[in-house]
């Protein structure tokens, strides 16, 4: 990404031009108070103050309505020059008093900034290891958002938001990564508590700035207020102002979405009401998403699921022989026994350190002792055996009641969801998730979990590996919404059934559709 070591990203006038109408800053703005938070060379600076220059307000009563912070003194000169050639050319009287007023020196993350109608701008781009510590501990207490690996705009997320009065509407083009990432959660979560989200337009492939980055950027709209309808976007290498245009017409309409060279659109209905991770797709696949909030997730329609045994040390746990009592070797379903259509046994057992759900004591079981004692070093070198004096346990607890389950497993990392029948008396690997039921036939699930509207919402809410590889995680996993059982024809149960014994992708989704609204 082209930026400088302050993270500036300078946005072209076209996409100014688009958040202030999608704000409602037009005609008479000189009552709203806009706050910018990185005004860089003035790329939002000169758009607004021409609005404000042009809306017929008294000049005196514009005091008020604007306040602009920039950590660099050179990009506030330039903004406050930039400012006072456009009020003076409008016959501003007073141009040097206002925007002495309204432009400072400092950081907005760390200054006294007042309450705002409208917080708009391109926040900076500046990831936390690049960051002075002391300055990022400072951060992070002002800003607790800021969480893990997160980026600066976070903390400008946060900061604009509790700035709005009533009301008060957030406008940011940046990365939309936070959406989807672990350390977004915190900041998601603030927004679905007191926040609506009220435009999402993806901008991955329009050329919205004048250098070249690849910073994933997507325009988001928000307003402090009860959540309502949702207008979605993606943006194609052609949008550009007529393309901004058609889409603010469009979204002054109840019309339906459009599909053109410029864009994809959509109308969501409601927003996401979780923390979780907010899906991704494209517009329509996202409204489609949010129609099944009618349906059960998959846990409440019957179905119990988890993740396989994690270690920490495989090479020592996972053997096809062992020196160790007999009762101490658990047969295992690992990923390399489920890459067919069926469980192919490769001889791999947990040498287990668990009676049930309790650790054994290893001076019991002397020929167990002597083969974890030959691997100690490498045991011990686990944070779970340092954090423990029963330094031989795995790092996940064993639940016994796995081995006497019918269970269908799945490989975590998988192009298309792979589903396959697990036997009892196998305990399944971390790199599985394992899922069983009371009230579902197995192999109905499994021709379900096989099908199109299954994948389209585990891909809507994972992050994509290289190559396009899904992560079939438990928490990804439990988002998924399936209809209960007992709402599933006969017929379509067959047909569920028919295609997960013959492993048909292409039958599974014609019969997933029929229990599914159609996109």
């Amino acid at each position: 990404m082209t930026v400088t070591t302050t993270g500036e990203v300078f946005t072209r006038r076209w996409v100014v031009d688009l958040m202030l109408d999608l704000a409602g800053y037009t005609g008479d703005v000189s009552a709203l108070r806009v706050v910018e938070p990185s005004i860089g060379s003035g790329a939002f600076v000169g758009p607004m103050v021409r609005r404000l220059a042009t809306s017929g307000a008294r000049w005196e009563s514009m005091f008020d309505a604007l306040r602009g912070y920039d950590l660099r003194a050179e990009h506030v000169m330039t903004c406050r020059k930039l400012a006072t050639s456009i009020l003076t050319s409008a016959g501003c009287p007073m141009a040097d008093e206002l925007v002495n007023t309204w432009f400072h020196t400092g950081d907005f993350l760390l200054s006294d900034v007042p309450a705002a109608d409208l917080v708009i701008g391109n926040p900076p781009y500046i990831r936390m290891e690049n960051l002075d510590p002391e300055l990022l501990a400072t951060y992070r207490r002002r800003c607790p958002t800021m969480g893990g690996r997160a980026d600066i705009f976070v903390g400008f997320f946060e900061r604009g938001l509790d700035l709005l009065r009533p009301g008060g509407r957030l406008l940011f083009i940046c990365a939309d990564r936070w959406m989807r990432n672990g350390y977004g959660k915190g900041l998601r979560a603030n927004i679905v508590r007191d926040f609506s989200v009220d435009d999402v337009l993806v901008m991955h492939d329009a050329d919205a700035f004048d250098d070249k980055v690849s910073a994933y950027p997507a325009i988001v709209n928000i307003h402090r207020g009860t959540q309502g309808s949702v207008c979605l976007a993606t943006a194609s290498e052609h949008f550009e102002g007529d393309a901004a245009h058609d889409y603010l017409a469009w979204r002054a309409t109840s019309a339906e979405g459009y599909h053109n060279l410029d864009a994809v659109t959509a109308r969501m209905s409601h927003w996401h009401t979780t923390s979780n991770i907010w899906p991704d797709g494209t517009p329509e696949d996202l409204a489609w998403l949010a129609g099944l909030d009618t349906m059960p997730q998959i846990e409440q329609a019957g179905v119990t699921l988890g993740i396989g045994i994690a270690t920490g040390a495989d090479k020592v746990y996972i053997q096809r022989r062992a020196a160790v009592e007999p009762d101490r070797m658990v047969p295992m379903v690992t990923p390399d026994a489920v890459r067919g259509p069926r469980f192919e046994w490769t001889g791999e057992h947990l040498v287990s350190p668990w009676m049930g759900r309790t650790l054994v004591s290893i001076d019991e079981y002397p020929r167990l002792r002597r083969f974890y004692e030959a691997h100690r070093d490498q045991l011990m070198s686990r944070n779970v055996a340092r954090r423990s004096t029963c330094w031989w346990r795995t790092i996940d607890s064993f639940n016994p009641s796995l081995l006497g389950q019918d269970l269908l497993v799945m490989q975590d990392m998988k192009l298309h969801a792979h589903p396959v029948r697990g036997p009892k008396g196998f305990y399944p690997h971390h790199g599985l998730t394992w899922f069983t039921s009371n009230e579902w036939d197995l192999d109905v699930l499994g021709g379900l979990l096989l099908s199109e509207p299954i994948e389209k919402q585990v891909a809507a809410h994972c992050v994509r590996m290289r190559g396009g590889t899904l992560r079939f995680q438990p928490t990804v996993l439990r988002t998924v919404h399936i209809p209960a059982p007992d709402h599933v024809p006969d017929e379509v149960a067959s047909e569920l059934a028919t295609a997960f014994h013959t492993y048909d992708r292409r039958r599974a989704s014609a019969a997933a559709w029929k229990l599914f609204p159609t996109l």
